[in-house]
């Protein structure tokens, strides 16, 4: 048996894919453990790395959220932990606590490939040590993003590091064609083999209202039973009165982000499909606002950043499925046996590849 380690970059859908693999694999009667050697930082209303939370429901695994994800990738890591040996040896000890007892370990990567790169604990470093083979996770965006994989690819064989191959995840609609005719191809050229093209799904690539709430916090001031709520797409309301209207008629279940002291704006919004309203500055906003939010039914938080701080603090965000949302894993698990080529992972898994 061997170990899988799911790489790329952040929103690309690894935890997804780790998640439904590791519900196949344990259906077929394989002990299944889960490891993220760099956790992602709490939020404002988290404490644990929460895919670690996940799968740690899911495969009713006995260590703790905190022992499956032994690091945490703060924007200042390096003042933290100062010592790369002591996390190389962090990581070593608690990869032997996760893999006693089971036949395979589903490792999932940091935030992106180069995560840790400057104590030399990158996914590439990683996957050796940890004696797994790499599995590169790429939502494709344009042309651009072949270069992520393909130099990924590449990166992997000159460093002697085991590569499984590329999974397409989330890929939107219109990209589908393009993705299964003319990407796929142009990867297998290069020898790069091709494990599955998974196309976009919003229940398990968009995020929800929470995920907003738990990285930005600040007030609740209606809708707090709607955090469920997908949001699709972001706008940021800094427009006239006169053209706002237009604006957020262009996207549906968006979220706003506009000053709180721009009640007309916030009143716009509301007057279209939006999901999620987000004010800024700390200005409560005029009583309609908030009553018109209610009656609707949209959630709106109330952040003491400014609007750009908020816009950049977005970026941050990214679908996470929680141990209770028992239909995003269902559909994990679909997805994975659906559109990925099942019989090349188990036989990675299984150690019988050519």
């Amino acid at each position: 048996m061997a170990n899988l380690y799911f790489t790329g970059t952040a929103g690309s859908g690894k935890t997804a894919i780790a998640l439904g693999l590791a519900i196949f694999l344990k259906e077929q009667g394989l002990r299944v453990g889960y490891f993220k050697p760099v956790g992602i930082p709490p939020g404002a209303t988290t404490v644990e790395d929460r895919d670690a939370v996940l799968l740690r429901h899911v495969l009713d695994l006995k260590l703790e959220a905190h022992e499956l994800a032994p690091l945490v990738l703060g924007g200042y890591y390096i003042s933290n932990y100062k010592d790369p040996e002591k996390c190389r040896q962090v990581i070593k000890e608690a990869f032997e606590k996760t893999k006693a007892g089971t036949d395979t370990v589903l490792i999932d990567g940091g935030a992106r490939p180069w995560a840790m790169a400057a104590f030399g604990l990158d996914a590439l470093n990683l996957s050796r040590d940890l004696e797994a083979a790499l599995v590169y996770i790429l939502k494709p965006v344009n042309d651009r993003s072949l270069d992520e994989a393909a130099f990924f690819a590449r990166s992997a064989k000159e460093r002697q590091a085991a590569f499984a191959g590329v999974i397409f995840n989330n890929v939107p609609l219109e990209l589908l064609a393009k993705t299964e005719g003319i990407y796929r191809d142009v990867l297998a050229a290069q020898g790069v083999e091709i494990l599955g093209i998974v196309p976009s799904s919003p229940e398990l690539a968009a995020p929800t209202v929470a995920e907003f709430y738990e990285t930005l916090g600040g007030d609740i001031l209606a809708g707090e039973d709607k955090f469920g709520n997908i949001v699709e797409d972001v706008l940021v309301g800094a427009m006239t009165l006169e053209s706002a209207l237009g604006y957020f008629r262009r996207s549906a279940n968006k979220a706003v982000v506009t000053g709180g002291d721009r009640s007309e704006i916030a009143l716009a919004a509301l007057e279209t499909d939006t999901a999620l309203l987000i004010l800024t500055g700390g200005f409560y906003p005029n009583v309609k606002v908030v009553a018109r939010a209610a009656e609707k039914g949209v959630p709106v938080i109330l952040v003491h950043y400014d609007t750009y701080t908020t816009i950049e603090k977005l970026a941050e965000i990214s679908r996470v499925i929680h141990a209770g949302d028992t239909r995003a894993i269902a559909l994990a698990r679909e997805s994975v046996t659906a559109y990925c080529d099942i019989d090349k992972l188990l036989a990675w898994v299984r150690g019988t590849t050519g």
